[in-house]
């Protein structure tokens, strides 16, 4: 992987800064020349809504909209319906997962139909999240910053930090809506691998700063970093871009303060 400012300067060229879940779409496929993805990936949980039927009903409760969940299009109904109360639907979705959000429709989005190509490759490059990164042809721009979790937490929480108990609380829910199996065992590898065992007292500050990095790396850095690494086993040229500046004009805390470039 590799990056360079060429990347930006190709012209009568196409590209796209979005969500990896659109790119290998029927409709999208043959448009697209380049690809940019900000800050997350199809594979985050926050990507896809898994439960697209629960936003469709509560828009229906909302809106008076009624009619066959499954059967029914709602369009021309909502069509019909006033700004401000589209814009009033809340769907309270469980904490870390989406509201409105992209989901596999069969038509936009589709299931992959067929099994990962066979390869001498390890197996992370057959296994699942594969077929998001099925577009070789293509170059591929993925880029973070060090922290990609600041909205996950309270404006109090940022700024005076938490105790261990609030911390597994918050971790318990993550894991909770992320995942569906060995929840356990995910959680206990998290705050196990995640605190810093040199230091026998964790302050509030540290402890929040462990937090923001599980967070960080659990519904961003790793599903995109991921996607990239599959991406460049499958031929393609794919690029990094780690952006490090964070202003000194802020609202939220300093963060690893090392990693950062002052002003």
């Amino acid at each position: 992987m590799k990056f360079t400012p060429k990347y930006f300067m190709v012209p009568n060229t196409a590209d796209i800064f979005r969500n990896s879940i659109h790119i290998n779409g029927k409709v999208t496929r043959e448009l697209l020349h380049r690809i940019i993805l900000l800050s997350g990936s199809g594979l985050s949980p926050w990507a896809l809504q898994r439960d697209p039927l629960f936003v469709k009903r509560r828009v229906a409760e909302h809106t008076g909209c009624h009619g066959d969940l499954l059967k029914d299009d709602m369009a021309p109904c909502l069509r019909l319906t006033q700004l401000n109360q589209l814009l009033s639907v809340s769907v309270d979705p469980p904490r870390f997962l989406p509201g409105f959000a992209p989901f596999i429709d069969g038509t936009i989005l589709l299931n992959p139909t067929t099994p990962p190509p066979a390869t001498n490759s390890p197996t992370v490059a057959t296994s699942a999240g594969y077929e998001l990164a099925d577009f070789p042809e293509r170059d591929l721009l993925f880029t973070l910053t060090s922290t990609e979790s600041y909205l996950d937490l309270s404006a109090q929480d940022l700024e005076f930090g938490f105790n261990e108990t609030r911390r597994d609380r918050i971790l318990r829910t993550y894991v909770r809506n992320s995942y569906y199996y060995h929840l356990n065992e995910i959680f206990s590898t998290l705050k196990n691998e995640y605190t810093d065992w040199e230091k026998p007292v964790q302050n509030p500050l540290s402890v929040r700063d462990a937090t923001l990095e599980v967070l960080s790396d659990g519904h961003t850095a790793a599903p995109l970093i991921r996607i990239g690494y599959l991406h460049a086993l499958r031929g393609g040229k794919t690029f990094f871009l780690h952006f490090l500046h964070q202003s000194g004009e802020r609202d939220f805390p300093q963060v690893r303060k090392h990693m950062y470039i002052r002003k």
